[in-house]
């Protein structure tokens, strides 16, 4: 049981450990909020992430 629980809580840690802000489709309100080599950009959904800004960018979202 405890092995469980213990593997429960690194599946919730693990997303946010690995996430650094400003990578490609991370939310953005400008291009100071993005990592170098992205920029802000509004997309269909009406969300702004950072992304390349050329061609199709797709971000999966949860």
């Amino acid at each position: 049981m405890r092995r469980n629980a213990l593997l429960l809580l690194m599946l919730l840690i693990l997303p946010w450990l690995g996430c650094a802000k400003g990578q490609e489709c991370d939310r953005c309100s400008s291009d100071d909020d993005c990592k170098q080599g992205f920029i802000c950009n509004s997309f269909s959904d009406g969300s702004k992430r950072c992304g390349t800004g050329t061609g199709a960018t797709t971000c999966r979202v949860r």
